[in-house]
């Protein structure tokens, strides 16, 4: 497992570089909330929130790209409104297929897809993006602000097989998200399981709220897979009603530990990044909190 945990907290420093090269671009916009010096899921620009993914390669884009990029919407607290995507084709032959599918993400996800860019071009691989524009329902979530004796949990199904159980999957996640929000929940901090896996993707949480985790359960083996659930920091005494809102909607939920004021990531007595390693993390790792 620690070859595993060295690679998912790679993962996490791979746009470092980029990031202190913009860093001082989030200056020249009004009403910026959340950008390059938050490294967060998703921009925030007023009550909009803004997310761009890929390039996928197409066989991917095609059947579950516009999902990636509305999870990150989602779990900043925004629901997704429109899309747009920019596609790069080597042939037309199979391209009523490739848009078909584009379509079925479209209106499952509820999401309209209303404008995009199409490049024919064949020596080069085909490739797809997707842009979504978002608006807050609420305030806007980070994921910086786990506190001491949250409770950490994962909700939500691995996003995986045909495009119609993806969909299916993504709006139960969705829909159930949205739903705690809607109902008070205190979600203190949230982040999309996506690059780095769920042990990157925490690990990042714990980085910029400079806190640490006791593990108590694991609850996916290849801890840097690409998942598509999402990662919840809520005070203890919210788990029970995450528990009856998920269950109400179908939707998985397991706690998978406590965050500490102990700067250490350990699962049971074994301590897997410590005290010296995370303040090293926290030392390189670009980030400004949020402007209230």
């Amino acid at each position: 497992m620690k070859e595993q945990i060295e690679r998912a907290i790679e993962h996490i420093s791979e746009t470092n570089l980029v990031r202190r090269i913009f860093w001082h671009m989030d200056d020249k916009v009004r009403d910026l909330r959340y950008g390059i010096q938050q490294g967060d899921d998703a921009i925030i620009v007023g009550k909009l929130v803004i997310n761009i993914e890929g390039p996928y390669p197409l066989k991917i884009g095609r059947k579950t790209g516009l999902i990636h990029t509305c999870s990150d919407i989602v779990v900043m607290g925004g629901r997704p409104l429109f899309a747009l995507n920019s596609i790069q084709l080597d042939k037309l032959d199979d391209s009523k297929e490739i848009f078909e599918d584009l379509k079925r993400q479209s209106i499952g996800l509820n999401v309209p897809i209303i404008g995009g860019n199409t490049q024919l071009e064949t020596n080069l691989e085909p490739c797809i993006s997707f842009t979504v524009v978002g608006e807050l329902i609420g305030e806007p979530i980070s994921d910086s602000n786990a506190k001491r004796d949250d409770r950490i949990l994962m909700l939500g199904e691995i996003i995986e097989g045909d495009i119609g159980q993806r969909i299916y999957r993504a709006k139960v996640k969705f829909d159930t998200f949205l739903n705690l929000i809607k109902n008070n929940i205190k979600i203190n901090a949230s982040k999309d399981c996506s690059r780095g896996g769920w042990f990157g993707n925490l690990t990042e949480m714990l980085i910029k709220s400079k806190k640490g985790i006791q593990i108590t359960s694991v609850p996916y083996p290849n801890i840097g897979r690409y998942m598509g659930t999402y990662l919840l920091s809520v005070p203890e005494n919210m788990v029970k009603r995450v528990l009856e809102i998920s269950a109400r909607h179908k939707c998985p939920v397991v706690e998978i530990g406590r965050i500490t004021d102990e700067l250490k990531i350990s699962i049971g007595d074994e301590v897997f990044v410590d005290e010296k390693e995370m303040y090293e993390l926290i030392r390189k790792f670009p980030y400004k909190k949020p402007k209230k």
